[in-house]
């Protein structure tokens, strides 16, 4: 089969003739593109690499960026890794080469289960495009095989179909995570475009500058979908590690990737009396909160946890963490815990596990992320630092609840949305800030520091006891 792709060439000089003469010469160049052989029939239409030597795949011939992307990543090396890992085994290689997994096929004997031809090896474009022969050969933008980028919670397609098991519960996990959740939480996720911008697959990719083609991308409304693994990871590759659309280790909440969403609304917002609303990233970074006089943005108070010297990965270090839980009784393999229920200190059986429910006693919780960071020299002396700044932080948090309280009974036109900065709303947003899931550990020092000015200001302002 012979494909020819046709390349036009326009000069900047052309580009002048035309705006001084109004007229143009297009040169047209014709570049016949490389032969690939025919597949086998009982692959039954995956074409697979044209050389695996090189790493060429037929689709790579044209799609020369998505090739050159791709071949960076491990799925250009999965049937490499379980060649040499001494696992080898039969039901392994649906996983590490091109078939019917991560696509929409439903006929197993597909691609390489089909032919066992080595064309087939590794994770293919068409693992995750379905088959590729019709759109190769003629190409055409109503036969091209769109990939989906559902994650797909029945494990029947998408990158559930692998990336699932004891051993790799990636979409397992993520299905009991938040983040599977997103865009279920309200009705107004449906229509408003700003909150699908975290909330959403769909409106992120926009928002960060995505441009390809996936099979939901024009969905709307309840079709829209949650947080997808594709969200965070580029199915191409990228310069990152783990695929990462962005990077973890930066201290920036427009680059950081996961402060990327976590950083709505940390500072008060004078249209809205609403509180903090995911302002994780901030906080963790210092800059978080209503600064009370005697306190700066400028004088932020960065912890240890948004040290990048002492956590490099910043909120994955916690929040990813991965373990291989064993029994305890015969120290046998259980389970591979991949982080991807984004708990940093997760409820665990007797193994170690992270159990479903998680609504168990801080006692019970594990603090093993911390000691794996190398930040804390034991779970007990974590699990001490965590119980210690959390009760400092109630009670400072409780008290300056009070005192809004009694300030907006005192004065309650400071506390509505068309009253112009003051203490009183400053004070009530800090309270919100403080009373967020999370906030005595990703800023202890930030955070007491905030609610100690408020109550100092508040007493003055109002005049309260």
């Amino acid at each position: 089969m012979r494909r020819s792709i046709v390349q036009t060439i326009t000069t900047l000089a052309v580009v002048a003739a035309a705006l001084s003469v109004g007229c143009t010469t297009e040169k047209i160049v014709y570049r016949s593109g490389s032969n690939f052989v025919a597949p086998p029939g009982s692959a039954k239409s995956f074409v697979g690499y044209s050389d695996e030597t090189s790493k060429q795949t037929v689709c790579g011939g044209c799609h020369v960026d998505a090739q050159s992307r791709w071949v960076t990543t491990k799925h250009a090396s999965a049937w490499n890794t379980l060649s040499t890992s001494g696992s080898m085994q039969g039901y392994c290689q649906g996983c590490h080469t091109v078939g019917a997994y991560g696509n929409a096929a439903t006929d197993t004997t597909v691609g390489w289960n089909g032919s066992k031809d080595a064309r087939y090896h590794d994770v293919q474009c068409e693992s995750c495009h379905g088959a590729g022969l019709t759109h190769a050969s003629s190409p055409t933008s109503s036969n091209r095989p769109l990939a989906s980028i559902k994650a797909d919670t029945n494990l029947t397609t998408g990158c559930g179909e692998c990336h699932s098991g004891t051993h790799n519960p990636f979409v397992q996990e993520w299905r009991l995570s938040g983040h599977s959740k997103t865009a279920t939480l309200t009705a107004t996720i449906k229509t408003n475009t700003y909150c699908q911008t975290c909330h959403t697959a769909q409106g992120a990719l926009v928002a960060w500058g995505v441009s390809s083609n996936y099979a939901e991308k024009a969905d709307t409304g309840s079709a829209l979908l949650s947080t997808v693994c594709a969200v965070c990871h580029a199915p191409h590759g990228s310069a990152n590690a783990k695929q990462l659309r962005f990077p973890v280790t930066t201290a920036n909440t427009e680059t950081n990737l996961c402060m990327k969403c976590h950083q709505r609304r940390s500072n008060v917002d004078i249209t809205t009396t609403s509180g903090a609303h995911s302002p994780e990233g901030p906080t963790l970074l210092g800059t978080a909160g209503w600064f009370p006089p005697g306190m700066s943005p400028a004088d932020s108070l960065i912890g240890s946890h948004g040290n990048t010297d002492r956590n490099p990965n910043l909120c994955a270090t916690c929040h990813v963490s991965r373990n291989t839980i064993t029994d305890k009784a015969t120290g046998k393999f259980v389970f591979q815990s991949t982080g991807h229920r984004f708990l940093a200190t997760p409820c665990v059986d007797a193994n170690g596990q992270p159990t479903e429910s998680q609504t168990c006693t801080v006692s019970a919780q594990t603090f093993r992320s911390c000691v794996a960071s190398g930040c804390h020299a034991s779970e007990t002396a974590a699990r001490s630092a965590f119980t210690t700044a959390d009760a400092r932080i109630a009670t400072l948090a409780t008290t300056l609840s009070t005192l809004v309280t009694q300030a907006k009974a005192k004065k309650p036109t400071d506390f509505v949305a068309s009253a112009p900065m003051n203490t009183g709303r400053g004070s009530a947003f800090n309270v919100t800030l403080a009373q967020k899931a999370g906030a005595s550990v990703h800023n202890p020092f930030l955070i007491e520091q905030l609610l100690l000015g408020s109550i100092k200001q508040i007493k003055i302002d109002y005049a309260l006891p």
